[in-house]
C-alpha cells in the first residue's frame, strides 16, 4: 500500500519591520506553501522532501517524495537570503518561485528529478542566485535586474531549458555547468549594459544536442569562456559595443558530431 501525504500550508508573515526568519520542512504530494517577508533580517528556507527522521540541510536529511508542490517565497527588502530545497529523489512536477525586491539578496533553488519549474527573480542590490538540479524536462530561470548580480545554474538534467537574464549597470556574471551525459539541453543567457558582464558555460562529455544562445551587450568589457565536450551542438554568441570584447572556446568533438557555431562581435 502506498500512502500519499497531501499537505496545504499558507504562510503570510506580517508586513512590518522585524528580524524575520522561517524554516519549513515538509514532504508528500500536493503541498502548497506561500510565504511573504517584508523588512529587516529576513532569511526563509523551505525543505520539501524530508521524512520524519530528517532535519534541515547542512546537518542530515533523508530523501522522501515531494511531488506536485507549489512553493513560493516573496521578500520585499533588507538582508534577505532564502533557500528552497527538495531532497534528491522522487521530486516530480513541482513549481518553485522566489521573488525578492531589494537589498543584500542571495537565493538558492534546488530542484531534483523531473518536470519541475523553478524561477528566481531579484530586482536590486547585491544579488547572487544559483539553481542546481537534476532529472529531466525541467525549466530553470533566473532574472536579476540591478546591482552586483552573478547567477549560476549547475545541472545534471536532460531535455531541460536554462535561462539567465541579468540587466542593469555592470557587474553581471553567469555560470552554467551541464554535467556528463546531459542530453538535449538548451541554454539562453542575456546580460546587458553597462560594461563588465562575463559568462562561463561548460557542457561536458557525451552531452548530445546542446543549444547555447549567449548575448552580452552595452558599453564594453564583455568576455565569454566556453567549453564543449559534446557530440552535437549549436552555438550562437553575440557580444556587442562599445569595444573590450573577448571570446575563448574549447570544442572537443572532432568526428561523428555536428557543430554549428556563430560568433558576432562588433
Amino acid at each position: 500500500m502506498v500512502r500519499v501525504i497531501t499537505s496545504l500550508l499558507l504562510i503570510s508573515l506580517p508586513s512590518f519591520a522585524g528580524d524575520n526568519t522561517f524554516t519549513i520542512t515538509t514532504k508528500g504530494t500536493g503541498t502548497t506553501i506561500t510565504a511573504k517577508q517584508i523588512g529587516n533580517g529576513n532569511a526563509s528556507h523551505i525543505l520539501c522532501g524530508a521524512n520524519s527522521s530528517g532535519s534541515f540541510p547542512g546537518t542530515t536529511y533523508t530523501a522522501h517524495t515531494c511531488g506536485s508542490a507549489s512553493l513560493e517565497t516573496t521578500i520585499d527588502g533588507n538582508s534577505n537570503v532564502t533557500r528552497m530545497y527538495t531532497v534528491w529523489s522522487n521530486n516530480i512536477g513541482n513549481n518553485f518561485t522566489i521573488t525578492i525586491d531589494g537589498d543584500d539578496n542571495f537565493a538558492w533553488l534546488d530542484q531534483d528529478e523531473d518536470d519541475n519549474i523553478s524561477t528566481i527573480t531579484q530586482t536590486g542590490n547585491d544579488n547572487h542566485a544559483e539553481q542546481l538540479g537534476s532529472g529531466d524536462n525541467n525549466e530553470y530561470s533566473i532574472t536579476q535586474t540591478g546591482n552586483n548580480k552573478y547567477a549560476k545554474i549547475f545541472t545534471f538534467s536532460n531535455n531541460s531549458d536554462f535561462t539567465i537574464n541579468q540587466y542593469g549597470t555592470g557587474q553581471h556574471n553567469t555560470y552554467i555547468y551541464s554535467y556528463d551525459n546531459a542530453d538535449n539541453n538548451s541554454a539562453t543567457v542575456t546580460q546587458y549594459g553597462t560594461g563588465n558582464k562575463d559568462a562561463d558555460i561548460f557542457f561536458y562529455n557525451d552531452a548530445d544536442n546542446t543549444t547555447v544562445n549567449l548575448t552580452q551587450y552595452g558599453a564594453g568589457a564583455h568576455t565569454a569562456n566556453m567549453k564543449f565536450y559534446t557530440d552535437d551542438y549549436n552555438l550562437n554568441v553575440t557580444q556587442s559595443g562599445t569595444t573590450n570584447q573577448s571570446y575563448a572556446a574549447t570544442f572537443n568533438c572532432t568526428s561523428n558530431c555536428t557543430k554549428t557555431i556563430t560568433i558576432t562581435q562588433q
